[in-house]
């Protein structure tokens, strides 16, 4: 395998947005809501893009105490008989909360390995971001903001009177076009906090002028 092809699955796959294909478990007194990937789902989309992709999986891993690990080995490759990207992922059998299950079923074990084919998905860069909660691909964390992001930003610049020069330097960016992705939310969130301290300056001001 060449390292171009390495960077071409990363970048493509890394790319996809899967909110749209995303399923989702809702909190209980146990467990958060979790956003997921359905296997046959993940599947789709690596296709579609590395139509010769494979998988195969391991011998299970059987624990002394009952419980189960699956392994699966995928090749990911746009034509037959081509250099492949080699990924693999390990899971626990597990329960809806995520305890290990002592002896379980086929049926179990049949769905971890599906699990385990969307962690090693998630290795090459599919859905990569539904691990860490975020709604953003990780291939587009480092791309800039898109015009509406931008007119958001500008509105509260104007808004809370900011230092244009100060608040790019804070962003380490010479135009505030160029922000990646990654830092919308906190130059977002730093903005608002600022206008919310000038709501209230002025709510006090005219508070105390009432008096």
């Amino acid at each position: 395998m060449t390292d171009s092809l390495e960077k071409d699955v990363w970048d493509k796959l890394s790319r996809i947005d899967v909110t749209e294909h995303a399923d989702h478990l809702p909190k209980t007194g146990k467990r958060p809501a979790i956003a997921y990937l359905a296997w046959h789902k993940a599947w789709m989309l690596v296709k579609r893009t590395f139509p010769a992709t494979t998988y195969s999986h391991r011998a299970d891993i059987i624990h002394p105490d009952g419980t189960v690990e699956v392994e699966v080995d995928v090749n990911i490759a746009a034509v037959m008989n081509s250099d492949k990207m080699f990924t693999n992922a390990r899971l626990a059998v597990m329960d809806s909360y995520f305890n290990p299950i002592m002896n379980p079923t086929a049926r179990q074990v049949n769905d971890a390995r599906q699990r385990a084919l969307v962690k090693a998905l998630a290795f090459a860069g599919l859905g990569l971001n539904l691990w860490g909660e975020d709604i953003i691909p990780v291939g587009k964390l480092d791309d800039p903001i898109d015009a509406d992001q931008h007119g958001i930003l500008v509105d509260l610049i104007e808004r809370t009177d900011s230092d244009v020069a100060a608040f790019l330097k804070w962003c380490e960016v010479e135009d505030l076009k160029d922000l990646p992705f990654e830092r919308f939310r906190s130059a977002l969130a730093l903005l608002e906090a600022k206008a919310r301290r000038i709501a209230k300056q002025k709510a006090d001001a005219e508070k105390a002028a009432k008096k």
